[in-house]
């Protein structure tokens, strides 16, 4: 039987040159006077081109969750076909060992066996005889049928899982690289800053990670149990970069960043924002605790943790690090509690 080999999942590392690269933008010619942005302007044209990224990669994440799972199913599937495979070569040993015995035994038919048996009860004895190495037979027929028909379904489920998978791939290589894209316009839009414009835009870049960085293990909020094991695991992740599909422990992305926080706490949640947020009970914006979710779009495309006092922990997009920010900086539309 011809064997397919199992499709694996990307993964993409980054480290913090990379994410410089992006928004230092190094050897890039500078555009002219009449074509320089102003610092509010680039930030107001990355703002928009982060958006549509983060939707995106929400995407990428929801494929990449679909392509573990298949990837799973497929392992047991290959299990099974493995399995059916044994049983179909030992039902039909049997049934050739069957065969073998009855042609070296003469194959007698009942006339015969009359003519030659000497007596009606042997004739009986020997036809009783018969009768049961038939059944026997026919039972090993329909034991060999059925492995055989067990393994074609079981081939037929494998080959579909293989197709979901091919296509599942092909989605997320067209997400990638539509990300990519974006990042590619962001680098752009930062490149038609001044000269003094990019250097300013770097160096706040730059504080926020130092920033971030320096206030890991600082919690010590009102949380409690698991919600202050997740707020501390959000905590522990200030300073570290946004990458999309990141889950840690280098880099995260958005949900990625909430899922583990809430991973740390011994709560599963799903892979995406917009999962999470259809997943948890809903609470109201008025009444959030600490550890909570809050969520931006319905779907959800962004997803953040609340640490009290009005704000959040997030990894916000790429060029940028997992850092508290207000509540209100961008308002969600939804919360949920684990």
């Amino acid at each position: 039987m011809a064997t397919t080999s199992r499709v694996r999942i990307p993964t993409f590392g980054a480290t913090i040159a990379v994410l410089a690269a992006i928004f230092v933008p190094t050897g890039i010619g500078q555009a002219s006077p009449s074509s320089n942005l102003t610092l509010a302007q680039a930030k107001a044209q990355l703002a928009v081109l982060d958006t549509r990224a983060e939707k995106i990669a929400e995407s990428y994440d929801a494929a990449n969750s679909k392509l573990a799972a298949l990837q799973h199913k497929a392992a047991l599937t290959e299990k099974e076909l493995a399995r059916d495979q044994a049983q179909l070569d030992k039902s039909e040993q049997k049934l050739a060992a069957s065969a073998a015995a009855a042609y070296r035994s003469g194959g007698l038919d009942a006339t015969m066996s009359l003519v030659t048996s000497g007596t009606p009860q042997t004739f009986l004895d020997q036809t009783s005889t018969l009768q049961e190495v038939s059944h026997f037979q026919a039972s090993q027929l329909a034991a060999a049928d059925l492995a055989q028909r067990t393994m074609s379904a079981a081939q037929v489920l494998h080959n579909a899982e293989v197709a979901q998978q091919k296509a599942t791939l092909a989605t997320i290589s067209k997400q990638r690289s539509a990300i990519n894209s974006l990042v590619a316009q962001e680098h752009a839009v930062v490149g038609r800053l001044s000269a003094a414009a990019q250097a300013a835009y770097t160096a706040q870049q730059n504080a926020v990670a130092v920033h971030e960085t320096a206030l890991r293990g600082s919690y010590d909020g009102p949380a409690s149990g698991q919600a202050a094991a997740a707020v501390e695991f959000a905590y522990a992740q200030l300073g570290k970069p946004y990458v999309y599909g990141g889950t840690g422990p280098d880099s995260y992305d958005c949900s990625g960043l909430t899922m583990e926080s809430w991973a740390a706490a011994g709560v599963s949640l799903p892979r995406t924002a917009a999962d999470q947020q259809a997943a948890l009970p809903a609470v109201s914006l008025g009444d959030l605790e600490p550890g909570d979710l809050v969520f931006y779009g319905d779907p959800a495309y962004h997803t953040a943790i609340y640490i009290g006092g009005g704000r959040i922990i997030q990894a916000p997009h790429t060029g940028t690090v997992v850092q508290i920010s207000s509540l209100y900086d961008m308002p969600p539309t939804s919360a949920g509690r684990p």
